[in-house]
C-alpha cells in the first residue's frame, strides 16, 4: 500500500519518499511521535518501498511508494520476509512464540540485553537472503533498557552494509542521548480530529460516531477505531452526568466522580474493578468535556453544527446558564485535570477537585 495511507502525515512521508527517490535511506532512523500516529506503519511501508518488485523505479533504483501486490510486499506484510526482522518487548515476542527469554525466567516488559546481542551477533552477521535492503525494526524503541541500548550503539555506528535500522518510539527523548545522535529523526504529529474523523467515515463509521471517536483519540487513529460505536457511550453519559450536576450537591459529586458515567440500568461493579475502569476513562472524560465546552461557546457565539450531537441538549442548556467567560473558565478547569491525570494523580480525586473547581473555584 502506498504512503498515503498515512494521514496527516505529509513531512514526515516527503522525507522518506526523498530518501526513496534519491536511493539513499539513511543507516538509521528514529521515527518519533505520540502512539498511534503511524510511526510503526511507516516503518513497514519503508522496507516495502526499499525492496518492491513492481512498479516503476525511480532515479536511484528504488520505488517511492511500495505496490504492496509483489511477493517481497506480501511477504512483508504478512511477517514472513526474512531480511525484515522486527525486534519488540520480550513478553510480546515470548507471548508470539518468537523468543524465549533465557536462564527459564519471566518475560520482561521491556526490549531487554539478551534480545539484542542475539540480533546483533546472529541476525546481522548474516548475509541477507533475498531482499535489496534489510531491515530491522525496533518497536517501542523505548522500551529499550539501557544495557540493551549500549548494546546497539556500535550497530548504530557501522550497520552491516545495504542494511537500515528504525526506532520506533512515542518518548523518544527517553532514549539515551548516544542512541539519539546515531539516527536520523523523522518527527511524527498527532492527527488532527478532523483528519481522523474523515478516515474513520471512509471505513463506514457513521459521522456522529466518528467525531465522537475522534474527539477521544488523543490524536491516535488506532485510539479512536478503538473508542468507535459502544466505547464511546459511557464517556458521553459522564460527560452528559456531569452537565446536570447542580452546585450545591456536593454528595452527587462525589458520587460522578467515584463511577463517571456508570450505566444506571446495570449492576454496580466491584469496588476493585471500577477504580480501574475510572483509571481508563478519566483522561478520555476530559478529553470530551473540552470538546463539549467548545460546543457550548460554538452555540453561544450562534453556531448551528455541534461536534458532539448526542450532547445537544445538555450543550443548549449551559449555553443558556453559563456566561461564556464561566464556561472558558470551566475549561482551564477540565485542562488542569488533565494535567494532574498525566502526572499519574488518583483519578477519583483529579475528577473530584474537577467539580469543586467548577462549581466553587480552584480546590
Amino acid at each position: 500500500m502506498p504512503f498515503s495511507e498515512l494521514i496527516a502525515q505529509e513531512r514526515a512521508v516527503g522525507s522518506l519518499r526523498s530518501a526513496l527517490r534519491r536511493g539513499s535511506l539513511h543507516h538509521a532512523y528514529l521515527f518519533g511521535g505520540p502512539e498511534g500516529a503511524g510511526k510503526a506503519r511507516a516503518a513497514v511501508l519503508l522496507a516495502q518501498a526499499a525492496n518492491c518488485e513492481g512498479g516503476q523505479a525511480g532515479p536511484g533504483g528504488l520505488r517511492e511508494d511500495p505496490c504492496g501486490a509483489c511477493g517481497p510486499c506480501r511477504k512483508i506484510e504478512r511477517g514472513l520476509h526474512p531480511d525484515v526482522v522486527v525486534l519488540a518487548a520480550e513478553r510480546t515476542m515470548a507471548k508470539a512464540g518468537r523468543w524465549e527469554p533465557k536462564g527459564g525466567r519471566a518475560p520482561s516488559k521491556d526490549i531487554v540485553v539478551d534480545q539484542v546481542r542475539d540480533l546483533v551477533d546472529h541476525r546481522l552477521a548474516m548475509k541477507r537472503f533475498e531482499g535489496r535492503r534489510r531491515f530491522v525494526v525496533i518497536d517501542p524503541a523505548d522500551a529499550m533498557n539501557p544495557q540493551a541500548q549500549n548494546a546497539l550503539l556500535k550497530t548504530l555506528e557501522e550497520p552491516p552494509e545495504d542494511t537500515t535500522l528504525v526506532l520506533v518510539a512515542s518518548s523518544p527523548d527517553a532514549l539515551l542521548p548516544t542512541i539519539r545522535s546515531r539516527c536520523l529523526r523523522v518527527s511524527f504529529r498527532p492527527l488532527p480530529a478532523a483528519a481522523i474523523a474523515a478516515r474513520l467515515q471512509e471505513e463506514g463509521i457513521p459521522a456522529e460516531e466518528a467525531r465522537v471517536a475522534a474527539a477521544l483519540s488523543g490524536g491516535s487513529l488506532g485510539r479512536a477505531r478503538a473508542h468507535a460505536g459502544d466505547a464511546a457511550r459511557r464517556p458521553l453519559r459522564a460527560v452528559a452526568q456531569a452537565a446536570a450536576l447542580r452546585p450545591d450537591d456536593a454528595g452527587a459529586w462525589l458520587a460522578w466522580a467515584a463511577d463517571p458515567g456508570a450505566d444506571p440500568a446495570q449492576a454496580r461493579a466491584k469496588d476493585r474493578d471500577r477504580k480501574a475502569e475510572v483509571k481508563e476513562l478519566a483522561p478520555e472524560i476530559c478529553e470530551l468535556m473540552l470538546v463539549w465546552l467548545r460546543d457550548v461557546l460554538a452555540v453561544q457565539a450562534g453556531a448551528d453544527r455541534l461536534a458532539v450531537a448526542d450532547l445537544e441538549p445538555a450543550t443548549r442548556r449551559a449555553a443558556a446558564a453559563l456566561p461564556p467567560g464561566e464556561v472558558v473558565r470551566r475549561r482551564g478547569e477540565v485542562l488542569r485535570t488533565m494535567r494532574a491525570l498525566r502526572q499519574n494523580a488518583t483519578s477519583q480525586l483529579a475528577l473530584e477537585r474537577l467539580m469543586i473547581g467548577w462549581f466553587h473555584g480552584r480546590a
